[in-house]
């Protein structure tokens, strides 16, 4: 058991470790700022819509997944960062 958390522990550092490599390049930053914007992290969606509610929230969640493996202590800060970004534009 404790072999396989270890391998597992493994896979996500060198998983953490390319999503950072890909984030120092332009078009890496350029996609995840449209891929976080279109995953609703910044900006809260509301639906009527039952379906459309899920929907939304399981695109947040998939982002919130990424900003989680690149900013493990407190994803909040990178999210205020990007909004701030995002403001001055």
């Amino acid at each position: 058991m404790k072999l396989r958390n270890l391998d597992q522990l493994k896979e996500r550092v060198k998983l953490r470790d390319d999503l950072l490599s890909i984030l120092e390049t332009e078009e890496g930053k350029r996609f995840f700022k449209v891929f976080l914007r279109e995953c609703h992290v910044t900006k809260p969606v509301f639906h009527e819509d039952d379906r459309r509610l899920r929907e939304a929230e399981g695109r947040r969640r998939l982002a919130m997944t990424f900003l989680t493996l690149i900013a493990e202590d407190d994803p909040q800060k990178l999210i205020n960062k990007l909004e701030l970004e995002n403001s001055n534009e």
